[in-house]
This record gives C-alpha cells, sequence and structure tokens, in this order.
C-alpha cells in the first residue's frame, strides 16, 4: 500500500514538472527517494552545490580535443570584443592566461601545424604589453614539450595557477558563456591552470557614480554606464558631492530625476526644416503633402490632376501585372524591392494621376504610403493605388464640393469635410459613407482624426470647431472663439489637445478632456494654412498665407521672454524664406519639420 502511495506522489509530480515545460521529469525522479533524514538531505545539498552550474569550470572534463581549442578560443574573443557590456572587458582579462596555456598544450601535444596556426592568429593582441610581449615571443620558439621544459618562465605556467580576479557579476557572465556551448578545452584549461579570484561587489542598482579620484570599477548593473554618462554631462562632467549622512545611491539618483526635470522643463531643441518648392506652378497649387515614409511627394492642382515626385534618387515605376495564383503574400511575408529599377533606366521621376473633372483641394497619403486618396470639386474622393500608379475606387455621397479628406491612424477608415456642410466617414471597402455628421451651419472646410480614431474633429466656415464620435455619430464637444472660418487642424500624438487655427490669424489650443481653452497663440500676420504636432507633443508648427513658419512650445514652461514682434510668449522658432506661400507642414521622425510651397517668381526684365 505504501508502495503504490509512493508512486501515485511520483506521477503526480511528473505531471505537474511537464505542464510546466521541465524535461527528462521521469529520469529525474526515477529512483528518487520521498523521505530523506537529515544526514542525506545534508549530503545531497553538498553534492548540488559543488556540482551545480555555477561550478562549470570545476566540472570540466579531463580530456579535450586540442584541434578544438583555435575555435573555442575565437569564439571566446570574438564574443568579448564585440559587446558593449562593462563586464566583458573585465573577463577580457583570462584571454592572455589562456592563450598562454593552451599553446602549451598543443605544444605538449606535438601538433604543430595547430601551433602554428594558433599561434599566427592570436598573438598579436598581446603585444602592446611589455611583460605580456616577452612571454609571447618565448613561445615562438618552442616548438617541443623538451624546450617548454628548458624556459624557466614557460615551466613557471606549468607549475604555478595563474591568478585572474573578478567581480562576481563578471564571474557570472563569463559563467554563463562558457555553458552556453561546447567550451571543454576552455574548461579544462581554466580548472587546470588558473585560479579566479571572485570578489563581493558592494555596488547598488542606483549607485551611478565611483568615489572621487578612484577608477571606476565594473559595474553591477548593465544600464549603469548610460546612466552615468548622462548624469555626469548634466554636472558639467563632474562627480557628484554626496552630503554627510546621505546614501550615495540616493544622491545619485536625485542628481538624475534632476537632470530629467531640466530636459524635460527646459527649451525646447529647434527643429531642422526642410522645404520643398514648387517652381512654376502659376497659382494652380491647391494642396500638397509628403508621405509617412518621406520618399513620396504629392500635389494636386486646378488642372484636375494630382502629381507624384520620387523624393528619392529611385525613380517612380508601375509594378508588372502579374497575377499568380499560386502565391499569395500575407501580411509577415517581407517583399524585397526590384534592384534592377535603376539599371534598366525605365520610370521617371514624377506621375501624372488623372480621374478628377475638377480642381483638386486635397491629397492625402494612407499610413504605409501603399495608395492615395484626393478629393476634388467634383464632388467624389478618387483612390490611387501607388503600384500601378491607378485609380482604382471612386467614392460619391457629398453633392457639392469636397475640401478635406484625412485617413485614420491606421487606414481603416477616411473621412471627408464638404461645401454640403456634412462632414462623412467612409472605409476603403465601400463606395458610400458609413457615417454621416450634420450640425455645422456652413462648409466644412477641415478634418482630422484624433490619434485613437474614435472621435474626429471637424472645423468650418461657421468659425467653430467639433469633435464627433466616430461610432455613434454625435457631436462631443463644440468650441466656439475663432473670429474666422476654420482651416487647419491638428491632434497632439499623446491625444490630450486639439489644434486649430484659419484665416483669424490664431492658432487655439483646445484641452479635450476640460474641453476649454488652454493658449491663444497670436504671432501670423496671415490666414494660417496648416498645423503639426512635434512627436513628443510639446511643439506645434503653424504654416501662413505671410510665407513665414513658426514652431509653438506649448509647455512655455522655461520662462522665455515674449518676442518684439508682439508674438505669444510661446513662440520659439520663426522661419521665412523666398516663397510665394506655404502650403503644409508635418513633423516626421527625428526632430525634422518637412514645408511644402510655393517658391517666388523672379521678375522678367
Amino acid at each position: 500500500m505504501k508502495r503504490v502511495r509512493t508512486e501515485q506522489i511520483q506521477y503526480a509530480v511528473a505531471q505537474y514538472l511537464k505542464r510546466r515545460q521541465y524535461v527528462d521529469t521521469d529520469g529525474s525522479l526515477k529512483g528518487a527517494k520521498l523521505f530523506q533524514s537529515a544526514e542525506e538531505m545534508a549530503a545531497s545539498l553538498t553534492v548540488q552545490t559543488e556540482s551545480g552550474c555555477a561550478n562549470v569550470v570545476s566540472a570540466a572534463p579531463c580530456q579535450s580535443e586540442p584541434q578544438q581549442y583555435e575555435t573555442q578560443y575565437s569564439r571566446l574573443r570574438s564574443f568579448l570584443s564585440e559587446t558593449d557590456i562593462s563586464w566583458a572587458k573585465e573577463v577580457s582579462s583570462i584571454l592572455y592566461p589562456l592563450f598562454v596555456y593552451l599553446h602549451l598544450d598543443l605544444v605538449h601535444c606535438g601538433l604543430k601545424g595547430a601551433v602554428d596556426g594558433f599561434y599566427g592568429r592570436f598573438h598579436g593582441a598581446f603585444l602592446q604589453d611589455g611583460e605580456q610581449r616577452a612571454t609571447i615571443e618565448q613561445l615562438r620558439h618552442v616548438l617541443t614539450a623538451q624546450d617548454v621544459a628548458a624556459n624557466p618562465k614557460l615551466r613557471a605556467f606549468l607549475e604555478h595557477k595563474y591568478v585572474v580576479h573578478l567581480t562576481e557579476p563578471a564571474y557570472s557572465y563569463l559563467l554563463r558563456y562558457l555553458q552556453s556551448e561546447d567550451n571543454s578545452g576552455l574548461c579544462r584549461a581554466l580548472s587546470t591552470h588558473l585560479q579566479v579570484e571572485v570578489t563581493a561587489s558592494r555596488r547598488t542598482d542606483y549607485e551611478l557614480y565611483g568615489a572621487a579620484g578612484a577608477p571606476n570599477p565594473a559595474s553591477s548593473w548593465p544600464g549603469a554606464d548610460g546612466a552615468d554618462g548622462a548624469a555626469a554631462a548634466a554636472a558639467g562632467g563632474e562627480g557628484v558631492e554626496v552630503p554627510a549622512g546621505v546614501p550615495q545611491s540616493e544622491a545619485a539618483l536625485e542628481a538624475l530625476q534632476d537632470c530629467i526635470k531640466k530636459v524635460r522643463e527646459g527649451p525646447p531643441t529647434l527643429t531642422t526644416v526642410c522645404f520643398y518648392a514648387f517652381h512654376h506652378t502659376e497659382q494652380t497649387l491647391n494642396a500638397a503633402e509628403v508621405s509617412a515614409d518621406s520618399r513620396l511627394l504629392a500635389a494636386g492642382f486646378d488642372s484636375s490632376t494630382v502629381k507624384l515626385w520620387s523624393l528619392r534618387p529611385r525613380k517612380l515605376k508601375a509594378r508588372a501585372h502579374q497575377a499568380d495564383v499560386s502565391r499569395i503574400h500575407l501580411a509577415c511575408d517581407v517583399l524585397e524591392e526590384e534592384a534592377d529599377d535603376e539599371e534598366d533606366g525605365s520610370g521617371s521621376e514624377i506621375k501624372t494621376l488623372r480621374g478628377h473633372s475638377g480642381p483638386v483641394f486635397r491629397a492625402a497619403f494612407l499610413t504605409d504610403s501603399s495608395g492615395l486618396l484626393s478629393c476634388s470639386e467634383d464632388t467624389t474622393i478618387r483612390y490611387w493605388d501607388l503600384g500601378s500608379f491607378t485609380n482604382t475606387a471612386l467614392y460619391r455621397g457629398h453633392a457639392y464640393p469636397v475640401w478635406d479628406v484625412d485617413v485614420s491612424p491606421c487606414s481603416l477608415y477616411f473621412a471627408s469635410g464638404s461645401h454640403d456642410r456634412t462632414a462623412r466617414l467612409w472605409t476603403f471597402s465601400r463606395t458610400y459613407p458609413l457615417r454621416l455628421y450634420a450640425g455645422h451651419l456652413a462648409d466644412v472646410d477641415c478634418v482630422k482624426f484624433h490619434p485613437n480614431s474614435s472621435y474626429l474633429a471637424t472645423g468650418s466656415t461657421d468659425k467653430t470647431v467639433r469633435l464627433w464620435s466616430t461610432q455613434q455619430g454625435a457631436s462631443v464637444r463644440l468650441f466656439t472663439g475663432h473670429r474666422g472660418p476654420v482651416l487647419s487642424l491638428a491632434f497632439s500624438p499623446d491625444g490630450k489637445y486639439l489644434a486649430s487655427a484659419g484665416e483669424d490669424q490664431r492658432v487655439k489650443l483646445w484641452d479635450l478632456a476640460s474641453g476649454t481653452l488652454s493658449k491663444d497663440l497670436r504671432g501670423h500676420t496671415d490666414s494660417v494654412t496648416s498645423l503639426s504636432f512635434s512627436p513628443d507633443s510639446s511643439l506645434v508648427a503653424s504654416s501662413s498665407a505671410d510665407n513665414s513658419v513658426r514652431v509653438w512650445d506649448i509647455r512655455n514652461s522655461h520662462g522665455a521672454a515674449a518676442p518684439a514682434d508682439g508674438s505669444s510668449g510661446e513662440l520659439v522658432g520663426l522661419y521665412t524664406g523666398n516663397s510665394s506661400g506655404v502650403l503644409n507642414v508635418q513633423f516626421m521622425a527625428c526632430n525634422l519639420l518637412l514645408v511644402t510651397g510655393t517658391a517666388q517668381e523672379k521678375a522678367e526684365p
């Protein structure tokens, strides 16, 4: 009965370990005793402690293959040199004694070819140090075991163990590497000829600085070096003076937090501006936009056309229409671009898309730049496939000209605003609108999706801005205060604020949570045509018909003085140039601001 009970317990434990994905559970439990005396338990713990993974060096095999020395040593050397972890430099101190002992072992085995190859490949790394160089040069003339016995210095290497000092994290780092692959030769050399002295590490997780005047020891925390550099830079390159009675780790943490606070609340870094100017447009250019990947520039004209320019050396070329029903590309597939597009010289730097029967007022790229939407005076919205540069869908619903179109962040929906005083919600798979947003008393001049796609903002000639629930179609916010038509909208990437601007030359910032006006930014002297937030939601850029681009810091927490021209104190950047009109501003990655507009033509003499 007792045996049956024991087998049941072992079976239950084995099933539990299998569910936890432990391997070889049957073998480890076979013959295991469920009851142990105190003496047996102590002996078992001693055996486990002495033969565990932490003692992989002491458990090295007595025999190893000398032919593998070069491979194993080269792998360790590459592993330590290609990583940026601070412990790697400390562990590199074992490379010199390992090289000497492995070389002597190869000589003892009589493998002359392996000796020459091993020495010729690795000896150059130890010629900088004078003491190491003397030993390495002696190794070059050692070819037999008798030569080793005749050399007192090399004989002392074999008769005594070479002492290496490592901290606990560095030693653990070395052990993890030795356990990762077959390193039997290295383990044998370490256990036989090297004595690793492990010193306890006293550094804490938050201790980022060494004592003044003392060398900076290896860190016990992988990110300490980067944090140390950042905090030291903030402190002017000097160490932190720790007041008496304050733990060093807490003082370092406070210094780091103070550095972060200064960066967040200090004056922002001005953006880099890239201006794309259109020449000889003869005042027929209505809209321009750059794709999210900065590869394409689209523009809508009064001539009912949409034109595309390539912003990279690669020319625009339509893909060949090849329908292979036996192969289906999934979303996870990586499609390689054809490399011979530039070599064969085909394609062109500009593509003209024709299909509308009226002026094109807006062009909007999909988030993945695979398609383009355009809206026109002909009351339609067209979808253009940028692979074939053809019109593949036509959306009808508005009865009057369509002024604006915007694509949702994930390209699931798009919205349009029209002269018929309504905004409409569309999906790419249906040619009719899904929702109709009615409430404005005049034209809906601009539309913009919230970052979460749950809300849609509309600006109107009736001088108001409305926020709609995308799914329910109800108006959830009404913002009033503009003194002219609202021509542009922009949501902050964090979803907290909505910026609006128009013919009243003011940029208004609205708090969506409270529904109140947060800031009223003044400075432009003509209608504001476009708005864009920086990726961190701290800056907003505005373009105007006064041929200027202004950048505003909506935090305004660094106490900057108000500009002399009467602009708001939030103004941190003003950019002007030889242009006759700025159409659009777009914040891209890496703090880059793309501006599109028309160039000022020189008067003919």
